[in-house]
């Protein structure tokens, strides 16, 4: 009797998944993660998810399923029932109208709106946006294969071009592509193993090797690396690199013997195949290698073959002027592309600052960073470093995440990627260990309770945890509290005055910020610059006061005004004017330093030209004339003269 099955049924979650998604069910999510819990690989499981996800509006991760979905089977579109009938269609319209507006420089959106035109019937469009998918990644297997089933021949002959161009970046590029669309094709693999050994990368075309020699068939092997023709001899020269490195294995003579032959170099091919021989007599692939080449009388390498190879004359092209190394990143800039929502870039610039002992600050960004990739586990571990770094005070800041977006939309954009997660699974503790994080910093410390009990039941005994139910059992979080200070979406104005408040206090850093993100929500407030070239200046930062000095000389149109006409109030920002003396003689000292630059020279005369110290003006000013080679900023030459008379 129970031959024929189970006493039980098991659930079919994929099923019930696309039931509840044509419904428009709030369980289509819940039922998607059970079914792709059950088959993490699986095609139609993967399908599921991204739909969902799609349909619940979080398009990224929508993409990363979808294609993990084509991975496992690169027909994984095909013959699906059209978008109205996967999801409601009002829902399905909204959301591609949503997409529309972010499409414009994301491959990965633009993929997946060329995807979900398709399931839609929309073709033509679809196509518009896969083209521009491949356009914007330098190539997309995946986006190429759905505009051109035949696509993966292209990636290859791409990749053959751009070997024989001498390109091996993008040659390296191609055939990654090729062999991820076609991982059964060992041509694939030998065009990526042979473009990272003529770059230098050859312990990773070591390992990548043995992919060609798992899959290669001769009749179709040996034909293509003879036709190949690679660049001059920058493959053989990897060859001989790789073939002579001291205690070389069979590994590396099979290498080297396959380069050697790609680069038309048969008899060093031949000699690194039979020193590969010596170590391994059964050795199938040099075995078909040498017996390849006796069959058709491969025998001799090119004529002046041990002569090193004269460099390619120079193309007739004027000279480049070198660019000037760009700026080191700072946190500044990961946090103007978290105020945008541009958590990838932000990913970027906080990579170089993830270091052994590093800045608490460094966590605190980078767990905003990684809940908007929607990369939750590495968020926790991100968001728990800098919880256990920081003092209660920085813990229970008010507000201080929502004081990282631009806009209240924003935010609860970001804050829906944790509640999604964590509404799919109530008894998971780790979205709901963040999202307690999130509730203190909003003042609601009877939410974040809630939310502490399962990830308490789950970890017990983690550091965070404990720490944060230390944090709740205190008299000050007992009680929810209404956010005093900044407002829960901070305007312009009071992001101005913010900046203001916290320069008076000192807070330099935090008032730049403030006054940065101000600029951003709202680029003509009056005083911005002024405020921006405080900052610096009492930071030492006098190279962006002298750029902040240039603009505020633009908004005061000096170009056509008097030098007397001139305004700079930057004293009255300082509740005590002892502290902005001392930053005055801070700068003087910087000058002192610097006696052949021009502007810290150039910051401080205007400076005292603005507080009536004429002489002091004519000084600094007649350095920074004296230093500055060529044409003058007019405008600085004007204030300069009228600093001349004045003092005279």
């Amino acid at each position: 009797m129970r031959a024929d099955g189970p006493a039980t049924e098991t659930p079919n979650w994929l099923e019930q998944a696309k039931s509840a998604l044509a419904k428009g069910s709030d369980d289509a999510a819940t039922f998607a993660a059970k079914a792709l819990k059950a088959q993490p690989l699986g095609a139609a499981e993967n399908r599921q998810m991204a739909l969902t996800l799609f349909w619940t509006g979080h398009f990224e991760d929508s993409a990363r399923y979808l294609r993990r979905a084509l991975a496992a089977e690169r027909d994984a579109l095909l013959d699906q029932p059209k978008l109205a009938k996967l999801m409601p269609t009002d829902d399905a319209r909204d959301r591609l109208t949503q997409l529309a507006g972010k499409v414009e420089k994301d491959p990965e959106l633009c993929f997946l709106a060329g995807c979900v035109l398709m399931l839609d019937g929309d073709r033509t469009r679809a196509l518009a946006f896969l083209v521009r998918a491949e356009e914007l990644a330098g190539t997309d297997a995946q986006a190429s294969r759905l505009v051109d089933a035949k696509s993966e021949d292209r990636n290859q002959s791409r990749g053959e071009r751009a070997l024989i161009e001498g390109d091996w970046e993008d040659a390296a590029r191609a055939f990654t592509f090729a062999a991820l669309d076609a991982p059964t094709v060992a041509e694939n693999y030998a065009g990526l193993v042979i473009a990272l050994a003529a770059a230098g990368e050859d312990a990773t075309a070591l390992e990548l090797s043995a992919n060609v020699y798992a899959r290669y068939r001769m009749g179709t092997l040996m034909p293509w690396l003879e036709k190949l023709s690679p660049s001059g001899r920058v493959v053989a020269d990897a060859a001989a690199r790789i073939d002579k490195l001291e205690n070389a294995g069979i590994q590396h003579h099979r290498l080297a013997a396959l380069l050697y032959f790609t680069n038309g170099w048969y008899a060093s091919a031949s000699e690194a195949g039979v020193q590969g021989l010596l170590l391994d007599k059964l050795d199938n692939f040099i075995h078909d290698l040498e017996g390849w080449m006796e069959d058709h009388q491969l025998s001799s390498d090119p004529a002046h073959s041990t002569e090193p190879e004269q460099p390619e004359p120079a193309p007739d092209k004027p000279p480049v002027k070198p660019d000037e190394p760009p700026k080191p990143a700072t946190l500044d800039d990961a946090r103007k592309h978290i105020r945008r929502g541009d958590y990838t870039e932000a990913y970027k610039v906080l990579d170089a600052f993830v270091t052994e002992g590093a800045d608490p600050e460094v966590y605190r960004l980078l767990f905003v960073v990684l809940v908007g990739r929607g990369e939750l586990s590495n968020a926790s571990t991100a968001m728990q470093t800098w919880f256990l770094k920081v003092g209660d005070d920085e813990r229970t800041k008010l507000n201080h995440l929502r004081a990282l977006f631009n806009s209240r939309e924003l935010f609860e954009e970001w804050r829906k990627q944790i509640l999604v997660v964590r509404d799919a699974d109530p008894n998971v503790g780790l979205p709901r260990l963040l999202n307690c994080v999130v509730e203190i910093s909003r003042g609601r410390y009877n939410s974040a309770r809630t939310e502490l009990v399962v990830a308490a039941i789950e970890s017990p005994a983690n550091a965070c945890v404990l720490a944060l139910d230390r944090l709740l059992e205190q008299d000050d979080y007992i009680n929810d509290v209404t956010p005093e200070g900044m407002q829960d979406d901070p305007t312009p104005k009071s992001l101005l005055a913010r900046a203001d408040t916290a320069f008076r206090a000192g807070k330099y850093e935090e008032s730049k910020a403030a006054y940065l993100q101000a600029m951003e929500a709202d680029a003509k407030l009056p005083y911005l610059t002024l405020g921006l070239l405080r900052c610096y200046f009492a930071l030492g930062d006098y190279d962006n006061a002298a750029r902040q000095l240039e603009q505020l000389f633009i908004e005061q149109d000096m170009a056509s005004k008097q030098a007397r006409e001139f305004q700079l109030l930057l004293d009255a920002g300082y509740d005590d004017q002892d502290i902005f003396k001392q930053h005055i003689e801070a700068l003087k000292r910087e000058c002192d330093s610097r006696p052949l630059s021009s502007t810290p020279w150039m910051l401080y005369g205007v400076i005292q030209l603005a507080r009536n110290d004429y002489a002091k003006a004519r000084d600094a000013l007649q350095v920074w004339h004296d230093n500055v080679p060529g044409q003058r900023d007019p405008i600085v030459e004007k204030l300069f003269e009228y600093a001349r008379k004045k003092a005279s």
